[in-house]
């Protein structure tokens, strides 16, 4: 096998990487209050399903937080009001959701702050609603699972070192066996 037939073949499989991504998950998530009338709903999609096990973190920053949208009282928070927001699943289960925005103006102003629980206050903050915050995914076939249907995609990574070392190690087989028929 020539070294431009090598090249030819590791630059196709460089060019198939970018299909090989997981597919993105889209979590329902509850408000659910446990002081004050506001509870609410939204919606969390990632790029690919939590680990699960260990902490998985994904924000926009890193590209693996792709949605993330709050409605409490008919008002609407969302990534685009606060890109910094953080969500982190601990194995494999919604643990903590960093989020802050405040929407509206004096006499209107209404904030939703996020760290494990929720605070929404409204009445141009002079009130509080609070509580916990839920994840289920939306794909689930058993509305009782909470585990994703996905199945785990390979990363890319994984996938290129994989084929890198058989065409390695396919091209060291085959001058080996070339010099011993010389």
């Amino acid at each position: 096998m020539s070294l431009s037939r090598i090249a030819l073949a590791l630059a196709l499989l460089l060019a198939a990487v970018p299909a090989l991504h997981a597919s993105p998950i889209t979590y329902d998530v509850t408000l659910t209050p446990t002081s004050g009338p506001f509870g609410g709903s939204g919606a969390i999609t990632l790029s690919s399903a939590p680990s699960s096990y260990g902490i998985s973190t994904f924000s926009q920053a890193n590209g693996s937080l792709q949605g993330l949208t709050f409605t409490v009282d008919n008002q609407t928070f969302s990534l685009s009001g606060y890109p910094n927001a953080t969500v982190e699943f601990l194995n494999g289960q919604l643990y903590n959701i960093s989020f802050a925005q405040t929407i509206g103006s004096s006499p209107n102003r209404f904030t939703l702050d996020t760290s494990g629980v929720y605070a929404f206050y409204y009445n141009n903050g002079q009130s509080e609603s609070a509580g916990s915050i839920t994840a289920v995914p939306t794909d689930t076939s058993d509305s009782t699972s909470t585990t994703p249907t996905t199945s785990p995609t390979p990363e890319p990574g994984t996938l290129l070192m994989l084929a890198t070392a058989l065409l390695g190690g396919g091209f060291l087989l085959f001058r080996r066996f070339r010099q011993a028929h010389s």
